[in-house]
């Protein structure tokens, strides 16, 4: 071999060598970062602040003492998707999505869920708008909320779910008439969800109690309910039902008149 060839050979064992040894340092560091990481978090990276956004019916500090985070925790140590999960099993908390601001500062963004209606069964409930049942409703809940009335064959608990597409329709045929379409007096008492999945509307004293089907367009049936009492010459004070859960028909029963 030539000079030049054992120098060549030569330059390319140090080189080789120094970066064996330049890998050898860089997994070294890892497994040792790995290890303080883990035992003794560094100070820098300590959790210093924690922003909370979004919420307005659930305190803040529930929503950080759901967390449980303990009192040194490090920003890169906390397991985001464990945290999403705590907050989530709070039933007014719709979402959740935690994430680190380097480098001390844990975020924290939610949406709620709002009461869509009250549910009445063993007891009364708030249920949210995709049918999850939060909890148990006061007298002064139950004023401004529709009042959906539900035969249960269990008493109902906090956290179970209503089929939201009946709640939306149930409360869909209570703003119907509470916007005053036949008439200012004629206001909803409450709304009883059938089991074949039928609704009857339940109005103030003196006014008739109306069906509903599930399969029709609750639209349509209402349209048909005010073609069949034009066509009829008659308001709904001088019914005693209505029934509206046919497609080809209208049933309507008149109260019975005086003397008959």
């Amino acid at each position: 071999m030539t000079r030049k060839g054992q120098r060549l050979s030569s330059r390319l064992r140090r080189g080789a060598g120094v970066a064996s040894l330049s890998v050898l340092l860089v997994v070294l560091g890892w497994l040792v970062w790995q290890q303080v990481s883990r035992s003794t978090p560094m100070r820098y990276f300590l959790i210093s602040d924690l922003i909370v956004e979004g919420n307005q019916r659930v305190p803040t500090a529930a929503i950080i003492d759901s967390l449980a985070l303990p009192s040194h925790a490090g920003i890169l140590q906390v397991d985001l998707k464990e945290l999403t999960a705590a907050i989530l099993r709070n039933l007014w908390i719709k979402t959740a999505r935690v994430s680190r601001r380097l480098p001390a500062t844990l975020l924290v963004h939610v949406s709620e869920r709002a009461p869509r209606a009250v549910v009445a069964a063993d007891r009364s409930y708030l249920v949210s708008e995709d049918g999850l049942i939060l909890q148990e409703a006061s007298s002064a809940e139950m004023s401004d909320l529709p009042l959906l009335r539900l035969h249960a064959d269990h008493p109902l608990e906090t956290g179970e779910r209503i089929d939201p597409a009946r709640v939306e329709q149930g409360t869909y045929l209570w703003q119907w008439f509470h916007q005053g379409t036949l008439g200012p007096d004629v206001q909803v008492r409450e709304i009883q969800l059938e089991g074949d999945g039928s609704y009857t509307v339940f109005l103030d004293h003196g006014l008739p109690y109306l069906r509903f089907g599930e399969k029709d367009g609750l639209q349509q049936q209402l349209d048909r309910l005010a073609q069949a009492l034009e066509m009829r010459g008659t308001t709904l004070r001088e019914l005693e039902y209505a029934d509206l859960r046919f497609a080809d028909k209208v049933i309507v029963k008149p109260l019975p008149k005086e003397g008959a």
